[in-house]
């Protein structure tokens, strides 16, 4: 039966006590797991109950860890788990873990990608194509980001971004040879995510083929 031999406070954030036992083996413990299963020396545990202890500090660990993340900025659940998977968890404790935020809230991959489309729109103008890229690498689903781009970027809100974009694009490097600008100002915006269609548009809205005819 694993009995505790020492118990010793580590004031760091989050703080942790680290526990040596009988085995020799020092662990760290949560104070809400240390508190609730009155940790004391000399303390023995049955098997079956150090092995549910043991699990259920680990997923509040990690919990912990991920609360740190979302600390700093939103994520998707996929990012949280890669992050912490790195930090040495289980994928178990961590799955475990986000079942428990996102059952309160905390993790919604539909609010982060949403958050993160206004945000990308506000800060760097793209095409929804760029957009989809970014969201999925960050393991949002299909058919979640699919769903907010029919959403939060219509056709109006894309021709104004592009408009903006090549606004800014072809007063920059007025300075260029003009065809060399046009060859530039295309890869520029399929780079930026939009479509060849809507690039044709906007040089045509623009009036821009005057300017190198």
């Amino acid at each position: 039966m694993p009995k505790i031999i020492h118990i010793e406070m580590k004031r760091r954030q989050p703080a942790r006590f680290i526990v040596r036992w009988d085995s020799g083996e020092e662990l760290p413990f949560s104070p809400e797991t240390v508190l609730r299963y009155q940790f004391a020396v000399e303390k023995e545990f049955s098997e079956e109950e150090f092995a549910v202890l043991c699990r259920e500090d680990a997923i509040r660990r990690a919990k912990d860890q991920i609360l740190k993340y979302l600390s700093i900025r939103p994520h998707s659940r996929k990012e949280l788990l890669l992050k912490t998977l790195r930090k040495g968890y289980a994928a178990e404790e961590i799955e475990a873990a986000l079942d428990d935020l996102e059952k309160v809230g905390l993790i919604n991959d539909r609010e982060f990608a949403g958050q993160f489309i206004r945000n990308e729109m506000l800060l760097r103008p793209c095409g929804t194509r760029l957009l989809k890229e970014k969201l999925l690498t960050k393991g949002v689903n299909r058919e979640i980001v699919e769903s907010l781009l029919s959403e939060l970027c219509p056709p109006e809100t894309q021709e104004a971004a592009i408009r903006h974009l090549t606004r800014k694009f072809w007063k920059a490097n007025r300075r260029n040879d003009p065809k060399k600008r046009m060859e530039r100002l295309i890869r520029h915006l399929q780079g930026k995510g939009f479509g060849w269609d809507l690039i044709q548009w906007v040089i045509e809205a623009e009036g821009l083929k005057k300017e190198i005819e």
